[in-house]
């Protein structure tokens, strides 16, 4: 069966990453494959793929918001009205419906034969019709010609079905998650905190093991924090925040998460580590444009980096947010050489291009010889995606 893994713009490669680690295949039955990688630019990645193991295991995947069964695809649709009749035709005539339905039933525990639907249309491209329209086209096929009775509503409806055009081919697909994958329990929100499957998918670049003491030094609402607690087994969490109202929403995000964790209110310039306590670290660093002073930005990172640097042992990994790439990488060079950049990730965040850098602790002290420049000669400013 196809299905859409849907999640935020720029992880697409990464959530792929995730399936193919954690949903591998054997003998019997052959892996996931990839079908397509697309974009609803701002919005959105969606992942294409070939899976036969149902729906189960994709509904616990980290790096992703969204799962859906893909009930109908209609290619060359035209970008004028003879392409309101082609959608229609092609999810009224859709051959997978059926199976598409059942899997929905098995998905969400439900026996519904008949029942209430509602359709999400999205169009990318310079088509002569409006997004309602090929909502309408859609809502017309299904109540034409889907097995069962089904009544269109606009909210709390049973299926949600998201029909989104991108140029001229189109994918209709019957939503199998819910709000719960993209929230993950999580009680307590606060100005930038992550959405959970980008902090997902930060943990995930840490490679996490068994061993791991992990580190988020600036933890805000602790969503990295559940997020590594999730990954599964670890030696020791710790996360911290210097803001009293981040710490309390911290605290009643990890209740109840079994394990050694230890979360306080500390200022992540002066961290209460010993040097080389750490495995892995992730943070997201502040941007500067919500809660702090984009002019106090390179200081504070020089300052964090460097203490993150001494916290570590040769051979971690640190995985990083940020919005500037060459802020970023003028403080590691001038205050924390010892971490090594290895690949990046560009991001959309909050409308924002950010990105996601990834490091490894190289043996040394944590010091830059004052007579070397604090700078990096060959960083010309600009984000790229490894």
């Amino acid at each position: 069966m196809l299905y859409v893994l849907q999640t935020i713009p720029g992880l697409g490669q990464l959530a792929w990453r995730e399936v193919e680690t954690f949903i591998p295949g054997d003998s019997e039955r052959p892996g996931p494959r990839l079908m397509g990688l697309k974009a609803v630019p701002g919005r959105d990645d969606l992942l294409m793929i070939d899976h036969r193991g149902g729906p189960r295991a994709l509904l616990k995947l980290r790096a992703s918001e969204d799962v859906f069964a893909v009930a109908a695809r209609g290619f060359k649709i035209a970008y004028d009205e003879r392409g309101l009749r082609q959608i229609h035709a092609a999810v009224r005539n859709a051959d997978a419906v059926q199976d598409v339905l059942n899997t929905w039933r098995k998905a969400t525990n439900s026996h519904k034969q008949n029942g209430t639907f509602r359709v999400i249309a999205r169009t990318v491209g310079t088509h002569r019709f409006m997004r309602r329209d090929v909502g309408r086209a859609v809502a017309d096929a299904v109540r034409d010609g889907w097995p069962g009775r089904w009544q269109m509503v606009e909210d709390n409806s049973d299926i949600e079905i998201w029909a989104t055009l991108i140029e001229s081919e189109l994918i209709c697909a019957v939503r199998l998650s819910d709000s719960e994958m993209r929230q993950r329990g999580k009680v307590k929100h606060l100005p930038a905190s992550l959405r959970p499957a980008l902090a997902g998918a930060m943990v995930l670049l840490t490679n996490p093991s068994a061993n791991d003491v992990f580190l988020d030094p600036m933890a805000g609402a602790g969503t990295l924090l559940l997020e590594r607690a999730a990954a599964g087994p670890f030696a020791e969490i710790h996360g911290g925040d210097i803001n009293g109202d981040a710490l309390a929403a911290m605290q009643a995000n990890l209740r109840g998460v079994r394990g050694e964790i230890s979360l306080s209110r500390w200022d992540a310039r002066k961290l209460p580590l010993d040097d080389g306590e750490v495995d892995k670290v992730a943070v997201n660093l502040p941007f500067g444009k919500q809660i702090a002073d984009e002019t106090l930005i390179p200081g504070l990172y020089r300052e964090v980096l460097a203490e993150i640097a001494r916290v570590m042992r040769p051979g971690g990994r640190l995985v990083v947010l940020a919005g500037n790439t060459s802020t970023l990488e003028s403080a590691r060079y001038g205050a924390a050489r010892v971490l090594r950049p290895l690949d990046r990730h560009r991001v959309i965040v909050l409308g924002q291009t950010a990105t996601i850098h990834e490091y490894v602790r190289e043996s040394g002290p944590n010091r830059v010889r004052p007579s070397e420049p604090a700078r990096r000669p060959d960083d010309d400013g600009d984000d790229y995606a490894a």
